[in-house]
């Protein structure tokens, strides 16, 4: 096993591309830390350190905001933002990233000032996730929960920030409610930069927190609750991966 300042590999995951009537209730009983090396059908998650990772994801972003209309725009180069990459065969097919609120704000204050401002005196330290992007022909529904919940486990057993703010097209405002329990947090609005109407969604970390213990490392539990959350890692496999995170972040 490579140390972990060799290597921005965080986990492995076998991918749940078998009807939900077959998938292994089992997949997920296997020890976290550390995961093998290569899994046959699996995927990855990385963090995103090179530029020509950075270069990638790009690509895949452009990709998919340019199939539904949209004009991307990058992320302001800074410290304060983490990005994650998924990948199956050294392929990049999935992608999420995360600013931080600093005393710089963040890109959704341009439109939603009057609520994270709101946010911030109630004492929410705020995270952007953005950029969100998979590959149309990966249907697995692990991707996108670990895409979320390594984010999430950065964001809050890391960095202790406490609450997610996320800015989607009004048609998708549903799933974010229905697969991530997102509440919606403004009006409509015209984003002029990907020139499409937005709406702005949160979610409170803590009761994230609270999702991952009833449902987290429970895929037998998809068929009842149709959210991602029985996707997302066992309460104990976020604390080995919230370990891990820290030692990453050292280097």
């Amino acid at each position: 096993m490579h140390s972990l300042a060799q290597t921005n590999t965080i986990i492995g995951m076998p991918l749940d591309v078998a009807p939900k009537h077959h998938r292994d209730a089992f997949a997920r009983q296997a020890p976290v830390y550390p995961w093998p090396e290569k899994q046959k059908n699996g995927f990855k998650v990385k963090l995103v350190n090179t530029t020509n990772d950075q270069e990638s994801i790009s690509m895949l972003v452009n990709q998919r905001f340019s199939s539904r209309g949209y004009t991307n725009h990058e992320l302001r180069k800074t410290m304060n933002v983490l990005s994650l990459q998924a990948t199956i065969e050294n392929c990049i097919v999935g992608t999420l990233s995360v600013q931080f609120d600093s005393q710089d704000g963040l890109p959704l204050d341009s439109l939603y000032q009057f609520e994270l401002d709101s946010l911030r005196r109630k004492g929410a330290k705020l995270c952007q996730f953005t950029k969100l992007a998979v590959e149309k022909d990966v249907k697995s529904k692990s991707v996108l929960a670990s895409l979320f919940h390594i984010a999430e486990i950065w964001a809050f057993r890391v960095r202790h920030y406490n609450y997610i703010c996320i800015e989607v097209n009004p048609r998708h405002v549903a799933f974010y409610q229905r697969m991530l329990n997102f509440t919606i947090l403004s009006d409509v609005r015209d984003n002029q930069e990907i020139q499409a109407p937005s709406v702005l969604l949160g979610i409170d970390l803590n009761y994230v927190a609270t999702l991952v213990q009833q449902f987290g490392g429970k895929p037998e539990l998809a068929e009842k609750e149709r959210s991602f959350y029985p996707y997302f890692f066992s309460p104990q496999e976020e604390f080995s991966l919230a370990g891990r995170l820290r030692s990453m972040s050292e280097y």
